[in-house]
């Protein structure tokens, strides 16, 4: 006989399989969601989705701030809104930490069509991302893709040209998969999770939108740092060198590792198989933002940021990569302005706006959001209420 089928036979086969599947239904019921770890990927997007969702009745936004943390870090919703004010106008933020183009599409496919009265998406860019994309699904995309809509995921991956993996497959469809650091960590110290969750179901948010940075440090408090060879030798957590006062060592390595993406990140400027991946996922989120907006009752528009970069990867700028770009959005949709701030927090300041070299801190989002708060009504036609 087939051994295989002599063990599918067995009582004993059985008996740890149902356990396992009655396991894995009970966490598809999104019981172990509000004990997830704080600050994971697949929390932060059940928190900021649910709280915007939460503020609807007060805040409901006629903007949309979309991007990755560039965006969730860079920008003041406070500052923002109080520029819009007078003109009758709401922003809400839905970007997140990490967040690739396909989960910011299942983002978009999930909450847009919750706010009605959005025609405008302001859709914070990254110049060097095209050519950094990703072609395998990462983890920390699964675990944001799982916490939305799954049964939108499975295509979306596929849609968005991802070489995808059984054990992809799996991470998806199956909790006991998705959560499984998650739980052992629960297991491993109980009562540090406990202690998180019930200090989180204290905290008190003020503000009908989701985060505004409170990052202090900055990459000025590391003056030898002047290039991306000394950074990473500066700032190398494994160096043995203390952090200097006002930063510590989460600040140190935050550095380090974009300044290793810096050292990846190509300089010489081709279209190479990742450039077209991401454009091609671009206007796929575009169209679908368009759609969305249709069935909504509005012709959305769009409008790109450039987002500022810190002057160490100053290379990166290059009239190549903003031709690229610029040809790229008109292909997509030529009513779509792509607004470049590369160089909008230059100067001899410029280390003190960032907290690492893509991410401003709070006196840099406070700085970049005057800036930008300064053009919006005018990016935006705005003519103030009377």
């Amino acid at each position: 006989m087939n051994p295989y089928i002599s063990l599918i036979r067995q009582r004993s086969f059985w008996i740890p399989v149902i356990v396992l599947a009655l396991f894995d239904l009970c966490l598809q019921t999104g019981v172990y969601r509000p004990y997830l770890k704080k600050g994971s990927f697949a929390a932060n997007v059940i928190r900021n989705t649910d709280y915007v969702l939460e503020k609807k009745a007060e805040f409901e936004p006629t903007i949309l701030l979309l991007g990755t943390s560039v965006a969730h870090q860079g920008l003041s919703l406070k500052t923002l809104n109080e520029t819009l004010e007078p003109y009758g106008e709401k922003i809400q933020s839905i970007a997140m930490e990490g967040t690739e183009l396909v989960v910011q599409d299942a983002l978009v496919r999930n909450l847009l069509p919750k706010f009605p009265k959005v025609h405008t998406v302001l859709h914070i860019l990254e110049i060097s991302t095209p050519w950094v994309d990703q072609e395998d699904l990462q983890i920390h995309t699964l675990a944001m893709l799982g916490e939305l809509d799954r049964r939108l995921a499975f295509p979306l991956i596929y849609e968005f040209n991802y070489n995808v993996r059984y054990d992809d497959l799996g991470f998806l469809a199956f909790k006991s998969i998705a959560y499984r650091r998650d739980i052992r960590d629960f297991i491993l110290d109980p009562s540090k999770r406990l202690k998180d969750i019930g200090r989180r179901k204290k905290e008190i948010k003020l503000t009908p939108w989701p985060h505004e940075n409170t990052n202090l440090p900055s990459i000025s408090m590391f003056p030898e740092v002047k290039d991306i060879k000394s950074c990473l030798k500066i700032t190398n957590p494994g160096n043995g060198i203390p952090a200097p006062a006002g930063s510590d060592q989460f600040h140190k390595k935050a550095i380090w590792d974009t300044c290793g993406l810096g050292e990846r990140t190509p300089v010489k400027v081709e279209r190479t198989k990742q450039v077209n991946n991401y454009f091609h996922r671009l206007k796929i989120l575009h169209n679908d933002i368009r759609q969305v907006g249709l069935e909504n009752g509005h012709k959305i528009k769009i409008i790109g940021v450039i987002a500022p970069y810190s002057e160490i990867i100053k290379n990166w700028r290059s009239p190549d990569r903003n031709r690229i770009w610029e040809e790229e959005i008109q292909k997509i949709d030529p009513s779509t302005p792509l607004l470049d701030y590369q160089a909008s927090l230059d100067g001899p300041n410029n280390g003190d706006y960032y907290y690492d070299l893509i991410h401003l801190n709070k006196a840099g989002m406070e700085k970049f959001s005057a800036i930008f708060s300064a053009d919006l009504p005018s990016i935006l036609g705005l003519t103030r209420k009377k």
